[in-house]
């Protein structure tokens, strides 16, 4: 379950798109449509290079290296296969940094648009139309992280834990919403409800719990800055004022 973590990161990504439902056409229909194609395609690739990787290296030669995939492909195409995977590395990161820094600062501009945070966050850019603000305090938060080092698995660990806390809670919220708001019109209806929701939770739980006990230390750490964030926000509740 501990090494699930790694392949979950590569996974990562597919609720992004969940951050900026706001600027969507059509979302009850778009959002589940590339929701389920994009990680149908991302879970394809992921086991198809997975697969040539171990059809080309030994099991012992891919433990040992660093970059199993640009030796596979060094291997069958020689230097230029392995520039290739160089390339279409860098590419993915590039995209990947592109596409969660976008979305991602699409939070801290909803929460301070409902005035649960600091309102210079909620600034949109007259030309652009974008978050900017959120986007540079987003950019100094990530420079911050990396100049207090740790090292990317680290980083990523941290990361996922945090991420997949908040996807069990978000999933179990469904549960609530049904039974609190019966009426509600619901556009899209879970599939299996009410036991995909459930075995989501579980399944999450129990990642969480094996990801807590192998990395301690940042597993503490990330749950003390996330509950740092609860006094955060009952201090900006209590001075919130009703919109007009």
């Amino acid at each position: 379950m501990a090494a699930l973590v790694a392949a979950l990161w590569a996974y990562d990504g597919w609720n992004d798109l969940n951050m900026v439902a706001g600027e969507i056409r059509k979302p009850e229909r778009n959002i589940p449509i590339a929701l389920i194609v994009g990680v149908a395609t991302v879970g394809a690739l992921y086991m198809l290079v997975n697969a040539a990787v171990q059809y080309v290296l030994p099991v012992d030669a891919i433990a040992a290296s660093p970059r199993p995939a640009s030796d596979a492909l060094g291997l069958v195409w020689g230097h230029f296969g392995a520039s290739i995977v160089s390339a279409g590395t860098a590419l993915s990161m590039l995209v990947t940094l592109n596409g969660s820094s976008m979305s991602g600062a699409r939070v801290p501009f909803a929460v301070a648009r409902d005035r649960y945070f600091f309102s210079a966050l909620a600034e949109v850019h007259p030309r652009f139309r974008t978050p900017y603000v959120a986007i540079v305090v987003q950019a100094l938060l990530a420079i911050i992280l990396l100049l207090l080092g740790g090292s990317f698995r680290q980083l990523f660990s941290l990361a996922i834990f945090a991420e997949w806390l908040f996807y069990m809670i978000a999933g179990s919220t469904i549960f609530v919403f049904r039974l609190r708001d019966p009426q509600t019109a619901r556009p899209y209806r879970v599939w299996g409800y009410p036991f995909v929701p459930m075995l989501f939770v579980v399944a999450s739980a129990a990642l969480l719990y094996y990801t807590f006990t192998d990395n301690l230390v940042n597993s503490a750490l990330g749950c003390l800055v996330i509950l740092a964030g609860i006094p955060v926000f009952y201090a900006f509740t209590r001075n919130r004022q009703p919109s007009l």
